[in-house]
């Protein structure tokens, strides 16, 4: 085989399909003849030529059906198609680029004419090649780098939730669960409104994004977060301010990354985690679809993991005395829409917060 390039010939005039065969072979191309557009159209899916040069006038499937066909084909349209025909009208001409076609030759030919447009149309199609090959590389090298990026910020975020739990000893492990709620509220909630429910990317970005819901407890000083009984009115506006601080501290970062849609997520998340169904949470009194959906989410899959956590001033309360304290705050302090997903999934909840998912 040559490295010149494959070509298919397809002409049912016996003489002239053997003279282009020859004159192609000897100038060193990979020559395939075929004497319809039957035999054509098998010989191409059995094995795709680089060019194909290809006769109009032929019975049963002439050639524009043939090119039509072709570039009607995902896997075949590329391949350039140069009719070769002893149709010389303006109007043929014009039907045959319609078709689909790069080219046309009108018979009787010169050979001199035939190899230098088949050279032409195969380097036009080396460099189309090159170049998409070179597009798959780059595009392939971004996307390593933009995974990169996203693998830095997701470690980033876990550093500084991870930096904001350490400082409260009776939260362990409740990054992680708070995570796998939410992703099992987000993935119900996905699954049940089809595709125009949530944004792309909802559901991972709202598992990736969780832990930063506290992230602002590290602006809280140690007296207050880890008081071990209950905190007087004065304190708890202190501890309040924990979603101010992490809102302020996210949307420094996101001022340097503003097309992050996790670092976006994760803003929404510390400053609403809090409010209410109502009206009545903090620190805004945002009520109902006014809450981020990210929020509404979080804050059943938080109130449920305190619930579920033994505390200095409490024990940990069991799964379906949890359960009931979150379907009776529907429409209150919770969104009826995420305590219906809850109350779809809440088995899930209870192996997670039991450790045996």
């Amino acid at each position: 085989m040559t490295d010149k390039g494959s070509i298919l010939v397809v002409d049912d005039t016996h003489d002239s399909l053997k003279m282009l065969a020859d004159l192609l072979t000897t100038a060193g191309y990979q020559v395939r003849p075929a004497d319809s557009g039957e035999l054509a159209l098998a010989s191409i899916a059995a094995k795709p030529p680089d060019l194909i040069l290809l006769d109009i006038d032929m019975p049963v499937l002439d050639g524009l059906e043939v090119c039509r066909r072709l570039k009607g084909s995902d896997r075949f349209r590329d391949i350039p198609v140069l009719f070769i025909s002893a149709l010389s009208e303006m109007h043929d001409k014009l039907l045959a680029f319609n078709a689909g076609g790069q080219d046309y030759i009108t018979k009787p030919f010169h050979s001199e004419e035939v190899l230098a447009r088949v050279n032409t149309h195969l380097k036009i199609r080396h460099l189309q090649s090159e170049l998409e090959r070179h597009n798959r590389l780059l595009e392939e090298r971004v996307a390593e780098q933009v995974k990169d990026i996203s693998d830095s910020q997701v470690a980033t975020i876990i550093a500084l939730a991870t930096l904001a739990e350490s400082r409260d000893d009776d939260t362990g492990g409740h990054i992680e669960r708070v995570q796998a709620f939410c992703r099992i509220l987000a993935a119900w909630v996905a699954e049940q409104g089809g595709s125009g429910a949530v944004p792309p990317g909802f559901v991972e970005n709202i598992f990736l994004a969780a832990p930063l819901h506290d992230v602002g407890k590290v602006g809280i000083v140690d007296s207050i977060l880890l008081k071990p009984g209950k905190l007087t009115p004065a304190e708890f506006e202190v501890m309040k301010t924990h979603t101010v601080i992490g809102w302020r501290t996210l949307t420094a970062v996101h001022e340097k990354y503003p097309k992050s849609a996790l670092v976006a997520m994760g803003i929404a998340i510390a400053r609403h985690h809090h409010e209410r169904w109502d009206g009545k949470g903090y620190p805004d009194g945002l009520a109902g679809e006014a809450i981020p959906l990210e929020a509404r989410i979080m804050a059943v899959a938080d109130v449920y993991d305190a619930l579920r956590s033994k505390r200095t001033y409490k024990d940990a309360f069991p799964h379906d005395k949890s359960r009931q304290i979150l379907l009776d705050g529907s429409g209150t302090q919770f969104d009826p829409a995420a305590i219906r997903a809850f109350a779809a999934v809440d088995g899930q909840f209870e192996r997670v917060g039991s450790g045996t998912h």
